[in-house]
């Protein structure tokens, strides 16, 4: 039997995959829509986590297919995926205080932007994705990362 708890990825899907089902009537007489909150981590290998990375891959592919599926009935659906954001992620998973700082700053000074997001700004694009703003907007992917898709180390070349 597999596992199908909220927290393993067999049992992950299927509830996101169920809830959007619930949810689907309700979206399309309100004409509602669905974002996601993924992660850069889905567009790039880590292997420190690499189920996260994995899981974040599918829920993306997850929007892609049902904003395919729910535009005829007028239901959007997108992922906002964030980089580097100033959250309790960390602490969470038990990491210590001091270490969890460490981490912020090492990884920060891989960010072209040099810092994390705050959890407001992340909140503005969700806000803005859910608007009738971005009306025009389904099964699109929003990396919010300050450019850490972007960033490539250096070649020296002396």
């Amino acid at each position: 039997m597999r596992d199908r708890s909220p927290t393993s990825p067999p049992g992950l899907f299927f509830f996101i995959i169920h809830l959007t089902e619930l949810a689907i009537p309700h979206l399309e007489k309100t004409k509602g829509n669905i974002v996601n909150v993924s992660s850069i981590g889905s567009q790039k290998t880590s292997p420190q986590v690499p189920f996260y990375c994995i899981a974040k891959a599918g829920l993306d592919h997850f929007a892609r297919n049902y904003a395919a599926l729910l535009a005829p009935k007028g239901i959007r659906v997108n992922n906002l995926n964030p980089g580097g954001t100033s959250t309790a992620f960390i602490s969470r998973h038990g990491v210590p205080q001091e270490m969890e700082k460490k981490m912020s700053e090492d990884y920060s000074q891989h960010i072209p932007l040099k810092r994390f997001a705050e959890s407001k700004e992340m909140a503005e694009f969700l806000f803005f994705m859910a608007s009738e703003k971005a009306s025009y907007l389904t099964g699109q992917i929003i990396n919010v990362d300050g450019g850490s898709l972007i960033n490539s180390p250096a070649m020296k070349l002396d």
